[in-house]
């Protein structure tokens, strides 16, 4: 018994050694639900082998496990469709919205000179978070609409009005981000294209939120900068919150 026991072993860790990494993962799926965007980044986080990186976008054995998690129509199949109940839809969202942050927490890392160890993964991954969150807050905002037996009264005005602050509030901890340029290295160029890409979506779907605090906060971020493409990013922005106070 315990020689079969032993070969059995060894054939096991064989047909283990022989599969590709990313067969740990459920590469084969047209779109990941909450519940499997869950148990991936537990086990990136918990489940990665010492020794072996995260999925990342430089390798090919990997790469599709991360743009997998970066592709927004897993959450748009099911947030965005009519057919599926509003309760429902804000509450996938809700879970969507805790597993980007996990996923940003886990890749997250940095090494001793404190530079991230997956650059270019975090800062796509929270430019995946801006939009997110957009689809994430207007849903929410259609749900307390549509169940308010009032939704113009003052009182249901000012609960979205105070949703809408939380997004530009969020979409702000994005731009803190220029704080950790260094950190990037190469890649912090990259923090420009979510400011480029998103923000100026966000802007449009909650043109009546108050974007003061974001104006001072890239004014701020502007004099920081040593990146000509996040300034310049920046300076876009800029003029285009001027645009609305104007």
């Amino acid at each position: 018994m315990k020689a079969n026991s032993i070969l059995l072993f060894i054939f096991l860790v064989l047909v283990c050694a022989s599969c590709s990494k990313e067969s740990r993962f459920p590469t084969d799926k047209r779109y990941w639900d909450s519940k499997d965007y869950g148990d991936v980044i537990l086990k990136i986080g918990y489940g990665t082998p010492d020794g072996e990186e995260f999925p990342r976008f430089s390798n090919p054995e990997t790469g599709i496990v991360i743009r997998k998690l970066l592709d927004a129509e897993n959450y748009r199949v099911i947030i965005e469709d009519p057919e599926l109940g509003l309760n429902y839809r804000n509450e996938e969202a809700e879970k969507f919205f805790n597993h980007y942050r996990d996923l940003a927490k886990t890749y997250s890392i940095m090494d001793v000179q404190d530079k991230f160890v997956y650059a270019e993964e975090l800062a796509e991954i929270l430019k995946f978070g801006l939009h997110l969150q957009i689809v994430y807050f207007k849903l929410g905002n259609e749900r307390i609409v549509a169940q308010s037996d009032s939704p113009d009264s003052k009182r249901i005005q000012d609960i979205v009005r105070s949703n809408e602050t939380t997004a530009v509030k969020n979409f702000n901890v994005f731009l803190d981000q220029v704080n950790n340029e260094k950190s990037y290295g190469e890649y912090a160029s990259l923090l420009a294209d979510g400011i480029n890409e998103v923000f100026p979506k966000l802007i449009s779907n909650f043109p009546k939120a108050n974007y003061s605090s974001m104006k001072s906060k890239a004014e701020l971020m502007l004099n920081k900068s040593q990146n000509e493409k996040v300034k310049t990013a920046l300076t876009s922005l800029i003029e285009r919150l001027k645009g609305l106070s104007d």
